[in-house]
C-alpha cells in the first residue's frame, strides 16, 4: 500500500508528512509486516524541484529524521494512480487533484477527516484486517458511511513563509494526526 501526502508546494505539510509517517512506521516495525506500506509526497503546484523548507528540515531533525534529500514533487495523474490512499492538508488541494484525476475520489481525504475516521473506528474496537495496509483500507471504505458522525475537519494550515511557532503548530499537528492513524492500524 501506499500512502501519499499531498500539499500545495511539498516542501512544508506534506514533507513533515511523510517523512514523520516513513520513521513512526519503522519505529513500530509496521512497514515490512504490514503488506509493505509505503510513503510519498507531491504538491499541486508545478514548478522545478526545490528541497523542504530548512524550518521543515530543522523541525524533523530535532526528532532524529532527515529530510536533507528531499525534492519536491509536481502532482501528475500518474503519480495520484499509484497511490492507495492520498491526504491532503486542504480542499482545495482534493478538488485540484480530483480535476487531474476523477477516479481518486474514492481514495483522497483530507488529513483531518481520514485521522478523525480512524480515532472513531479505533474507540469503537478492532479494525477489521490482517494487517495495517488492509486496516487502511477498511477505514477508508468506512469514511463514508460514518461522515455523519464525524466532526467537522479542519484544513491544516499553510506554515509557509510564517514564523517558526507556526511551523511548529502545524507540525504538531501533522505528528498527533500521524499517532492516531497509526495507532488505529498497528
Amino acid at each position: 500500500m501506499q500512502i501519499m501526502y499531498v500539499c500545495t508546494g511539498n516542501q512544508c505539510r506534506s514533507v513533515m508528512a511523510e517523512y514523520y509517517t516513513r520513521a513512526k512506521l519503522a519505529d513500530r516495525g509496521i512497514g515490512l509486516q504490514s503488506g509493505n506500506i509505503t510513503v510519498r509526497s507531491a504538491g499541486t503546484l508545478h514548478y522545478p524541484p526545490h528541497p523542504a523548507d530548512p524550518m521543515v528540515i530543522d523541525l524533523l531533525k530535532n526528532d532524529g529524521i532527515d529530510a536533507n534529500s528531499h525534492s519536491s514533487t509536481p502532482l501528475t495523474t500518474d503519480i495520484s494512480r499509484q497511490a492507495d490512499l492520498i491526504l491532503c492538508f486542504e480542499r482545495e488541494q482534493i478538488s485540484d487533484l480530483l480535476e487531474q484525476n476523477p477516479l481518486a475520489i474514492r481514495k483522497v481525504f483530507l488529513f483531518n477527516d481520514f485521522v478523525n475516521a480512524c480515532k472513531y473506528m479505533h474507540a469503537e474496537g478492532p479494525i477489521a484486517g490482517d494487517t495495517a495496509a488492509d486496516r487502511l483500507i477498511e477505514i477508508m471504505d468506512c469514511v463514508p458511511m460514518l461522515r455523519p458522525f464525524l466532526p467537522t475537519a479542519l484544513e491544516t494550515e499553510d506554515p509557509h513563509r510564517q514564523s517558526r511557532e507556526v511551523f511548529e503548530r502545524v507540525y504538531a499537528e501533522i505528528k498527533h494526526g500521524v499517532d492516531i492513524m497509526l495507532g488505529a492500524v498497528a
